[in-house]
């Protein structure tokens, strides 16, 4: 009687993983390959048991990400001073890095003395943090999606998905950090990637050569621009009309 059972029993247990997979199929791992041309540059390094790119993406991960995207990344962990977070401890992974960057005005906290490292950070959050490293003044994360399309940073369809995710992945921020290399900076003719080789010298020129995301470029300049979202928004439209 018992062996009746078994195969009943195994197509229920394979048709529950099937149900299983699908239902957590937000956490497929897409960008394997981009990942690895991150790190080839030192802009991404994982942990000790790798990339763990199918892990949610949290605040501390993303100080870390934009000052390296902003070059800053070396400058960061020679700073010696601290912030006024006591939720982040000296012996935090990320301490000096969170210091510098709240300190500079680039990241806040949740209060003026918590700054929830641990916490998620949503698609919009990284989006502007991403937008700012691209030279945009982006404050406001509700502008983020519609100035990540017409700054031809993402498309319509993927900053939608990516803005309404309920978890955003470490694989969601590669795909972003990715985009923005190859994305130009504001009032400029020029990369991110090309700003952070040629003007930061934070990204080894043969490295980004290798990854085939680098073009020698002329001068590069990059001007001063208004903090207000639909101001940035109208400039970069009219810039990417421009080079239609």
């Amino acid at each position: 009687m018992m062996k009746r059972y078994i195969p009943a029993f195994m197509v229920f247990l394979l048709t529950f993983l099937l149900l299983s997979s699908a239902a957590f199929g937000a956490n497929e791992v897409k960008n394997s390959s981009k990942a690895d041309a991150l790190k080839q540059m030192q802009l991404f390094q994982g942990s000790d048991t790798g990339y763990e790119l199918d892990k949610a993406f949290t605040r501390a991960q993303g100080a870390v990400m934009l000052l390296r995207l902003l070059g800053l990344e070396d400058e960061a962990l020679q700073y010696g001073g601290y912030s006024s977070f006591t939720d982040v401890k000296s012996s935090h992974w990320a301490s000096a890095s969170i210091a510098y960057a709240s300190n500079k005005g680039l990241v806040k906290g949740i209060t003026n003395h918590k700054f929830a490292p641990n916490d998620l950070m949503n698609g919009a959050q990284f989006i502007t943090l991403t937008l700012r490293a691209l030279g945009y003044n982006l404050t406001d994360t509700r502008s983020a999606r519609d100035l990540a399309v017409v700054s031809g940073l993402l498309e319509d369809s993927v900053a939608t998905t990516l803005v309404s995710k309920k978890v955003f992945l470490r694989d969601d921020m590669i795909a972003v950090a990715y985009n923005a290399l190859r994305t130009q900076m504001f009032n400029s003719d020029n990369t991110l990637l090309q700003k952070l080789v040629d003007i930061d010298h934070a990204v080894s020129k043969d490295a980004a050569i290798a990854t085939g995301l680098y073009k020698e470029t002329k001068e590069i300049t990059v001007s001063k621009n208004s903090s207000d979202p639909m101001d940035q928004i109208e400039a970069a439209l009219r810039k990417a009309l421009d080079n239609k």
